[in-house]
């Protein structure tokens, strides 16, 4: 009989819509009488921390301060005997480390390729009295891990879990009708949240040039950022509002996923492409820059239309001409649903996920037993990258 192991989750303000699905799948999927999981929060709950339904402690924290915190969370992880901190973002690693906590194993969930350096100094200041293992969404994020001194087996590749229920109850909802878009409308979405590096520049540029050609298309881009309000004061400038639809926090992103037209990703720097496994879960046409974090999942004309990184003018003319072979892309789109089912299982991530706590909790190598679907012979159509 498999002895229960005591979780604490700990969340800082930093987590975004990927990592908040993951929590989330944790949350649901775990089962109950092997693992028995806790949730702290770093500083009040906002934006996608505070979407999750499940209940959490909360630890007033002002970084670099860690005085005002310590205390508190070494009472919780004494009061319920936790054995294990999972942390979601590098500012949890840092305050489980702050907090004396060497003794137990730490775990970092890195969706982020941009965020590997960061990660790995927190694991450095960690190590090397304590367990850790990072979870990579990406063997992008792994390569990055390890180029910045992580140990190979300490970064566990773990593809991450599409929903198909809430893509299907998505996709039966009134979502579109919330956002203004009628049924002749076609609705464009890009990444979130919205940064200067993340190509929503590009794809408003592009969206607005195909709205010669196609008057009723609309670009929705999600999340409340500077970089979103900029590009509604741009839109105002060049009398285009019509064109950008600004959600806010409204909505969830995997449900705008679910009901999108195509996902637009002109983004020249490696990030998180977890919108990309849930777009082809989906069946959404996908147009991408071949960044080589695009380029593990995607295969150009196999899965999705893929275009050469280029200066911004461009860039934004060449999405803005692919749009307009959409049309074409129904085996494109089919072979990325049968990727999407076979690699991006909820329920393997989740059982892998509990695989990794069980070893570091045992004093086994993180990554034992985990097996990349993608390379294990299990996935029956792959792109040459997938």
């Amino acid at each position: 009989m498999q002895r229960l192991i005591r979780i604490l989750h700990l969340l800082d303000a930093t987590i975004r819509w990927d990592q908040r699905l993951a929590l989330e799948q944790l949350l649901d999927r775990l089962p109950a009488d092997r693992f028995e999981q806790h949730q702290v929060a770093l500083g009040p709950r906002k934006g996608e921390a505070a979407r999750i339904a499940a209940p959490f402690q909360t630890i007033p924290w002002r970084f670099p301060l860690d005085f005002l915190f310590v205390p508190s969370l070494r009472r919780f992880v004494e009061q319920h005997n936790i054995e294990l901190i999972h942390a979601w973002g590098e500012p949890a690693v840092r305050a489980a480390v702050s907090a004396g906590q060497t003794h137990l194993p730490i775990i970092a969930s890195v969706f982020d390729p941009a965020r590997a350096e960061d990660h790995s100094k927190a694991s450095r200041a960690a190590l090397p009295e304590t367990r850790w293992a990072a979870v990579c969404a990406t063997e992008i994020v792994r390569r990055r891990l390890v180029e910045h001194g992580v140990v190979p087996a300490q970064a566990v590749l773990v593809r991450p879990g599409v929903d198909f229920a809430t893509l299907n109850r998505a996709k039966k909802s009134d979502l579109r009708g919330r956002l203004g878009l009628g049924p002749e409308a076609v609705m464009l979405l890009t990444d979130q949240p919205a940064t200067r590096e993340g190509g929503q520049f590009c794809a408003f540029w592009a969206t607005a040039v195909r709205s010669f050609l196609e008057p009723n298309v609309r670009l929705v881009v999600p999340g409340c950022t500077r970089e979103g309000a900029r590009l509604g004061r741009l839109a105002r400038a060049v009398d285009m509002t019509d064109v950008l639809v600004l959600p806010g926090d409204a909505c969830r992103f995997e449900e705008l996923i679910a009901v999108a037209d195509a996902l637009l990703l002109p983004g020249t720097t490696e990030a998180s492409v977890t919108a990309v496994a849930w777009a082809m879960g989906a069946g959404v046409p996908i147009i991408a820059a071949a960044t080589r974090a695009v380029a593990e999942l995607l295969a150009h004309d196999h899965n999705a239309f893929l275009i050469k990184p280029d200066v911004t003018k461009r860039l934004a003319l060449r999405f803005a001409a692919a749009l307009g072979e959409r049309h074409g892309w129904r085996q494109p789109i089919e072979v990325a649903r049968g990727q999407a089912y076979e690699v991006f299982s909820v329920r393997r991530y989740v059982e892998q996920v509990g695989r990794v706590y069980e070893n570091l909790v045992a004093a086994r190598p993180p990554d034992e037993d985990i097996k990349d679907p993608a390379i294990a012979g299990e996935a029956q159509t792959q792109s040459p990258r997938l």
